[in-house]
């Protein structure tokens, strides 16, 4: 019964096309439909009449449920679908007789009978579908992905032209044509000639219109052709003209001067298959035009970019990567706004970046990468790419990789659902991510950016330590933590905020550390002690303290601290000098007798000395 249904649904469909071919060829109706083939001119033939029969002001279409799951959009009641041909390929048995592979002939029994056997043999058939126009449905807002329109004296003139003479068969030149015409294509040269001193808009449609010619209907000389394939003058005009017309409304060039009142006479003493034949020679060109200066200009324009490079927009904006609380228990509330403000605009960029970089299902990753790093820095970009894959560690789209990348960068929890690369598709953020990192290499030194800071923060005692030879000492000992030293840092961070939140608010502390970290430093031999987070004894991070600008409710309260990796210092140190930690902190303990305090009890100091 549903087989039955689905047949008929395409015959009456196959009607309308059959109708729809012959009330086209009029003026209007005509220039209708190339408008529609110019916004769907990857569709076929037949799909793109019948949009244009239906609803020829669409503009983007998709079916019910991709509305809701590609685009969050919804179909808005009591909204007529678009009926268009979707393939339906099914899968038969056959029997059928078995060739040999060697000789291609049929195998015999030991009758001298063909062997026969069971094949799965795909049929092609087509269903009719719904599909609606964006107009149709409502949501959320969807981005500009179209290229931008072409107006007035036709902006990037240059470089659209240039795209169109790299996309030309043949060469395109100007001079001065003293019969009036605004070009021509010269079957003998093999080449394209433009009027010149012409208005840019009319240089850009004559040049299309003979592109066309030349593309559609440059002869071989000594090529013998089929008197049934020979166009006449009036078709071959007829082509130019339609192609021309299509690829400019895809630009938005003006095109008032357009005229097919002659469609209607030109189409009166054609066969119907070959004006299918002349209508899907027509789409199969413009298609290929627009793809072609779609990617050319899009080279052209990214090539003019970078040679007027613009200064970042976040220049001296540093990223704030504390929470609001802290920036207003620190006093730096304008600082962390700032720096929100210059993460949101980066996330629109790239959002931006990737529609306009994305085309024909490939993003020009490498090309879209370097546009945005022209604009924002590197930490910048690196901070909201890591902040959107760590609220997005569900989505398969994103490559494991890219997780693990983000996993060891820090991202403050404010901005967790606001700094979010939503418009575009998770696989697209994946692929522009792992281009990134590939460029800056951002996250193979990520755990030393915490230590850096901490040095430049707390000032050296004793004026013995010379400034220029401290960068030559820094080099060596960049360390990157090890899976289990991450491990242990994240154990140490919960148990310290633990401990600074009974500080700062005492019963009333809301913050506290998990039973993982507990088992993690009883499992390690892990302490903390003062202002040291020792292992089995000996030192492995250092602990740089903070403190309020400002009292708050009454004292100076205490904020997040950071973790400086030690142990591998120390480590060096030690086989330098030959005698062990313990033995150190021993000699050091002799030494200096009066300080007889426990370090633990240290609980003010602001540097680790």
């Amino acid at each position: 019964m549903a087989e039955n249904r689905n047949a008929q649904q395409v015959r009456e469909i196959t009607d309308k096309l059959e109708q729809g071919l012959k009330e086209l060829f009029e003026s209007e109706r005509f220039k209708e439909y190339l408008k529609t083939m110019s916004k769907f001119y990857n569709y076929s033939f037949n799909n793109t009449l019948l949009i244009a029969m239906q609803k020829p002001d669409a503009t983007l279409i998709a079916g019910y449920t991709a509305w809701q799951r590609n685009f969050d959009r919804h179909v808005m009641k009591g909204e007529k679908g678009i009926k268009i041909l979707a393939p339906a390929p099914y899968k038969v048995q056959e029997e059928r007789e078995k060739l040999d592979p060697a000789t291609q002939k049929p195998v015999l029994d030991k009758d001298g009978k063909p062997v026969t056997e069971t094949v799965e043999v795909t049929r092609p058939a087509f269903k009719v579908v719904s599909v609606f126009d964006v107009s149709q449905t409502d949501g959320k807002e969807l981005p500009d992905i179209a290229v931008d329109e072409l107006t007035g004296s036709v902006e990037n003139y240059a470089a659209f032209f240039d795209a169109l003479k790299e996309l030309s068969p043949v060469p395109i030149a100007f001079e001065n044509i003293t019969d009036g015409a605004k070009g021509y294509f010269s079957h003998v040269e093999n080449r394209i000639a433009i009027q010149e001193g012409m208005s840019e808009i009319q240089t850009i449609k004559t040049a299309i219109h003979e592109i066309a010619h030349a593309k559609l209907h440059a002869v071989t000389p000594g090529e013998k052709v089929a008197p049934e394939d020979k166009k006449d003058r009036r078709t071959k005009e007829v082509e130019a003209e339609s192609v021309a017309y299509t690829v400019c409304q895809r630009y938005g060039i003006e095109t008032s001067d357009y005229s097919f009142g002659y469609i209607a006479g030109w189409s009166s003493d054609k066969e119907t298959k070959e004006l299918k034949g002349s209508l899907e020679t027509i789409r199969k060109t413009a298609a290929e035009m627009i793809t072609g200066i779609d990617e050319k200009l899009k080279e052209r324009l990214a090539v003019k970019e970078q040679e007027a490079p613009t200064p970042l927009r976040d220049a001296a904006i540093p990223v704030y990567r504390e929470a609001a609380m802290y920036a207003f228990e620190a006093g730096e509330l304008s600082a962390y706004r700032t720096s929100m403000q210059a993460n949101m605009d980066c996330k629109e960029a790239i959002e931006q970046t990737i529609n306009d970089y994305y085309g024909n299902n490939r993003l020009a990753a490498e090309s879209a990468v370097k546009s945005i790093l022209e604009k924002f820095s590197p930490e910048r970009v690196a901070y909201v790419l890591a902040n959107t894959i760590q609220q997005k560690d569900h989505d398969g789209r994103i490559s494991r990789d890219c997780k693990e990348w983000a996993k060891g960068m820090d991202a403050s929890p404010d901005h967790a659902t606001q700094l979010i690369i939503d418009s575009v598709n998770p696989g697209l953020v994946s692929l522009f991510t792992e281009e990134f990192v590939r460029q800056t290499a951002i996250g193979k030194v990520q755990e030393q950016a915490p230590a850096e800071q901490s040095k430049t923060a707390v000032p050296k005692e004793g004026p013995e330590a010379p400034a220029p030879k401290e960068p030559e000492q820094a080099a060596p000992v960049k360390h990157r933590l090890t899976p289990e030293e991450k491990k242990i840092k994240e154990a140490v961070m919960d148990t310290l905020k633990a401990q600074i939140a009974g500080r700062n608010d005492g019963m009333l502390a809301t913050y506290r550390s998990s039973n993982q970290s507990f088992k993690v430093m009883m499992e390690h031999n892990v302490r903390i002690e003062g202002n040291t987070v020792t292992r089995d004894g000996e030192p492995m991070f250092a602990i740089h303290r903070r403190h309020s600008a400002k009292k708050v409710q009454g004292c100076y309260r205490e904020l997040t601290p950071t973790l400086e990796y030690i142990g591998k210092e120390k480590t060096q140190e030690a086989a330098r000098e030959k005698p062990s930690i313990r033995e150190q902190l021993r000699a050091a303990a002799k030494s200096q007798p009066e300080r007889k305090t426990p370090v633990k009890q240290k609980s003010h100091d602001v540097g680790l000395e």
